[in-house]
């Protein structure tokens, strides 16, 4: 391998090396984004929550014997509270999938360049290093196995 090659090798190496660090960043920062999103979905969730029960509370407060009047407002904020913990949940489980949509991407993308890497590797080693046996003998198998093949 002249120096030039090896030169060439390295540098796509370090190239692949620091693209997938920036992926796998992107990735961390994506997730974080997400994270803090779903963390301000709950906080007004419980907001809005409290707002209802508030609300509940006034039209009591406004006239006790209305019973169907509060029965309503009881109503309309379970209703509400169910209608926010469903929207949660399907935010949470978008967020879950895009993470690992995001991950498997990642991983997909660095054993891509590692195989490549190793080809490249591969494809300039001296002639002699192609040709040895470099797996690891089991119990004398792999040994018998390339004196057998020359």
């Amino acid at each position: 391998m002249t120096p030039a090659t090896a030169t060439r090798t390295s540098d796509g190496v370090i190239d692949s090396v620091l693209e997938r660090q920036s992926s796998l960043f992107d990735a961390i920062r994506s997730g974080n984004d997400r994270s803090h999103r779903f963390t301000r979905s709950i906080i007004e969730a419980t907001r809005q929550g409290a707002r209802d029960l508030v609300e509940v509370n006034r039209r009591f407060m406004a006239n006790p014997t209305d019973v169907v009047g509060v029965y309503e407002a009881m109503s309309d904020a379970v209703a509400d509270s169910q209608a926010r913990t469903l929207a949660l949940t399907r935010e949470w489980i978008e967020d879950a999938a895009e993470a690992q949509r995001e991950g498997r991407e990642v991983l997909r993308q660095s054993l891509g360049d590692v195989r490549e890497a190793v080809e490249r590797a591969r494809a300039n080693a001296p002639e002699i290093l192609r040709r040895a046996p470099w797996t690891r003998p089991r119990n004398g198998k792999a040994k018998a196995e390339a004196i057998a093949e020359k």
